[in-house]
């Protein structure tokens, strides 16, 4: 499998750069399945690409490709949608858990490609605001951010609806049984009373584990989002002052653009917005080690701001 990788990414990359040109509005849901197992593969050799020979030979391999591969993946993160409104269509329903887990694959390739030293492969510019257009900038994660957050939090309280839904399923209409069952069995008007309830419970659970893989993939998206914001804020606010081995016109328009950084992040990470970040990581739908990992993260986002 890790073999194929290369030539599976290669092979995708049409797919990848159609999707980016159409904004993927049209595309079929076995394109987006490819392109989550495609996605899915990349990040995974990228934070695994060290383990064995194999791994190095593959490495080796790509090293031609991945810089155009890293361009299109990052790409997509403009072209698709975090899921919006919820809807109980099955293909609907695939359809928008298979782009966040997409978006969540890019963005987890992203941790991995930026490094782990002190000087990170810095993929956003410093760029806050929508005046800089649809670059990959800080900008971008932040939105991505607040959209996690946003549907996150849509998602949670479907996902509770829905459970009280299946455990007091003798409680709705006939009718909203009825609709319910019909995407179990074909003809709901020869069921039993019993049959349609348990149907319309099936379903409903159906709808719930639903919710509850995309509470999943956004913890994860939230998390690496925060995780990749504070390592470029860093890196940019820390480790880019100290940088004067650059050329003096470069230099000079690098200070420039990390001043202006430096400005505008409070009007951008705000109390609110950060308090978000920790409440969501601190709820039920998430685990106590990312919970804590994330808070710290957002601490020291907050000193960063101060600074």
């Amino acid at each position: 499998a890790v073999v194929s990788t290369q030539s599976t990414g290669c092979a995708h990359s049409e797919l990848i750069s159609s999707i980016i040109k159409g904004g993927g509005g049209e595309r079929s849901k076995s394109d987006y399945q490819d392109l989550a197992l495609v996605s899915s593969l990349l990040a995974w050799l990228r934070s695994n690409q060290h383990t064995t020979e194999d791994d190095v030979a593959v490495t080796i391999q790509m090293q031609s490709t991945s810089a155009q591969l890293q361009r299109h993946l990052l790409n997509l993160l403009h072209s698709l949608q975090l899921p919006g409104k919820c809807t109980t269509a099955d293909t609907d329903l695939e359809i928008q858990t298979l782009k966040l887990q997409i978006v969540t694959n890019v963005i987890s390739y992203a941790v991995s490609a930026m490094g782990n030293g002190n000087v990170i492969n810095a993929l956003f510019s410093t760029e806050l605001g929508a005046r800089k257009g649809h670059g990959n900038s800080l900008s971008l994660l932040i939105t991505l951010l607040q959209k996690a957050l946003d549907g996150s939090s849509h998602h949670s309280d479907n996902y509770s609806q829905l459970t009280h839904k299946a455990f007091h399923v003798g409680q709705l209409s006939t009718e909203e049984q009825r609709e319910l069952a019909s995407w179990i069995v074909t003809d709901t008007a020869k069921c039993s009373a019993s049959e349609r309830a348990r149907y319309a419970q099936i379903r409903l659970e159906q709808l719930a584990d639903n919710k509850d893989q995309e509470l999943t993939l956004y913890t994860q998206l939230t998390e690496n989002l925060v995780y990749l914001l504070w390592r470029h804020v860093h890196h940019y606010t820390v480790h880019g002052r100290a940088d004067t081995h650059q050329p003096k016109k470069q230099l000079l328009s690098s200070q420039d653009s990390i001043k202006q950084l430096t400005r505008e992040l409070s009007h951008h990470l705000t109390d609110p917005f950060l308090k978000k970040i920790v409440d969501f990581t601190s709820s039920k739908n998430t685990s106590t080690v990312t919970s804590s990992f994330t808070s710290a993260l957002v601490r020291r986002l907050r000193k960063l701001i101060t600074v």
